[in-house]
């Protein structure tokens, strides 16, 4: 007979639990990467239903004794599906305001802008609803001085990568100083969004089941994985090479700070990379 001992048990234990947490996160954010096979009422349907589940097993597992300790990561996973859903639904609602159209910087910059909106307004207000504090989601402080320092080192260095390949062009420079306006707008609401949807709603929840080490590395796939439906790059690979190793130092920063100013602006840093080559092409 196979005898399991402690540290074997304990790690079974998490690895089914990784496992579980895995399957449940990339469930709240299906409508992402299912969203060019299935038709969009169908999508949003399934991603309903998904979501309206997580928010039944949050209210049943709050009552229940064993079942208590849970609650909290499923009350996350409703409100992640909840955001999703509407950034989807309502991503192009600013610009139907203004009269604008995505196929020119300040819309892209708007569109964008108006995404972000609809997935922050109710991550906010639903984690306030059963009293979460800021610190549950690294919006406090924390170690501001650190976070901030690479954050804007970081943000200053990868704005200076993307900028290298284009800075032959003539009149580039230029270019991408007048539309700075609406590149900020883009990287900076898309890196704080991001940074508190796939990190600040799950780490902290995660951790008393995962540890600090194992809940950034789920966070990680989980966000590297929702990238595989990006069009904007012609090798996709490479792209989620480059994708995952950012997303392990984003968490570990986020936890080393116990902030996410940092983290968002060391984000908006890397979506430069892609938002130059996008603005300079128009």
């Amino acid at each position: 007979m196979t005898i399991i001992n402690p540290s074997q048990s304990e790690w079974l234990k998490r690895s089914g639990v990784f496992l579980l947490f895995f399957v449940l996160e990339m469930m709240a954010f299906a409508i992402i990467p299912l969203s060019s096979r299935l038709s969009i009422n169908t999508l949003l349907n399934i991603h309903a239903g998904i979501t309206v589940i997580f928010l039944v097993a949050a209210l049943l597992l709050r009552r229940s004794d064993r079942g208590k300790q849970y609650w909290q990561v499923s009350y996350a996973l409703f409100v992640a599906g909840v955001a999703v859903l509407l950034g989807i639904l309502f991503s192009g609602s600013l610009l139907k305001l203004f009269g604008l159209s995505a196929s020119n910087p300040l819309g892209i910059a708007i569109a964008k802008l108006s995404e972000s909106l609809f997935r922050l307004i109710p991550i906010l207000v639903l984690m306030a609803i059963i009293g979460a504090d800021r610190r549950s989601m690294y919006l406090n402080k924390g170690k501001i001085g650190l976070g901030l320092t690479v954050g804007i080192a970081a943000f200053i260095v990868l704005a200076l990568i993307a900028f290298l390949p284009l800075a032959s062009q003539e009149g580039m420079l230029n270019k991408l100083l007048s539309l700075s306006p609406w590149i900020l707008i883009f990287v900076l609401t898309n890196g704080f969004m991001e940074e508190l949807l796939f990190r600040g709603l799950f780490l902290k929840r995660y951790e008393p089941f995962l540890g600090k080490g194992l809940s950034n590395l789920l966070t990680a796939i989980v966000f590297t994985l929702i990238h595989v439906q990006v069009t904007y790059v012609s090798e996709m690979l490479q792209f989620l090479l480059i994708v995952f190793p950012l997303a392990l130092i984003w968490g570990y920063l986020m936890q080393k700070t116990d902030s996410i100013w940092g983290s968002a602006l060391f984000h908006a840093g890397a979506d430069c990379l892609i938002i130059f080559g996008i603005y300079a092409s128009m």
